[in-house]
């Protein structure tokens, strides 16, 4: 395959991830759709600031276009897991003795939702002592029709809203990924929120060792 294929094959692959049509990237990233169509078939060339511009609409490092990491080209935003009742894709506890606010995403979230969550989560770490919130954030089961998922670009500015808010509530944070791009998009947040500073994004291919890890480095 060339190279100019394999790149517009990783868009494809990526955006679908993203849950974005052509259209919609098109829009995102203020590039032309007939532009994108032909990058991803392979028959545009495509310069290092558009693949910059790709890169920052993606929320991915210029890496994940050359990576071994491969996604599903079948969209993940089924219509079927938006019919499972949101404590099945979405829960949290929280635990006063360890100052600790855990939460779990198992599957696709609308963004009214995330606005909805965002609210319960909020009023959850106001009961914890402000500066001392130790947060674990789970996403190892951040699956739909058993492939990976990550978030949109709107629900992730959703989440990056909720993470500048708790960035003063928060002395440590970890979240666990479910691929090595979940990772990426973490790491990117996290800089951008202001998490880097006591923020960890962890990723293995044991999800039972990454879950224990993440309560030793929270415990130590």
């Amino acid at each position: 395959m060339s190279i100019l294929k394999d790149f517009g094959v990783r868009l494809k692959e990526l955006r679908i991830r993203s849950g974005m049509s052509q259209d919609m990237l098109a829009n995102h990233s203020n590039l032309d759709r007939t532009y994108i169509g032909g990058v991803e078939r392979g028959e545009r060339n495509v310069s290092l600031k558009n693949i910059e511009i790709l890169c920052n609409t993606l929320d991915v490092d210029i890496s994940y276009f050359f990576d071994d990491e491969r996604f599903s080209l079948h969209t993940a935003f089924l219509k079927s897991e938006f019919s499972r009742p949101l404590k099945e894709r979405f829960s949290y506890i929280v635990n006063h003795h360890e100052q600790m606010l855990h939460w779990e995403v198992k599957g696709v979230l609308s963004q009214d939702e995330v606005l909805g969550i965002s609210a319960e989560l909020k009023q959850a770490c106001l009961t914890l002592i402000s500066g001392k919130v130790k947060l674990l954030v789970d996403n190892r089961l951040m699956i739909a029709n058993g492939q990976p998922i990550v978030f949109t670009p709107e629900v992730m500015g959703l989440w990056e809203d909720l993470q500048r808010w708790l960035t003063p509530q928060c002395s440590q944070v970890i979240v666990l990924c479910n691929s090595k791009l979940m990772k990426n998009q973490m790491d990117r947040l996290a800089k951008r929120s202001g998490l880097i500073k006591v923020q960890s994004n962890l990723y293995a291919e044991d999800k039972e060792w990454l879950l224990h890890e993440a309560f030793r480095l929270l415990r130590s």
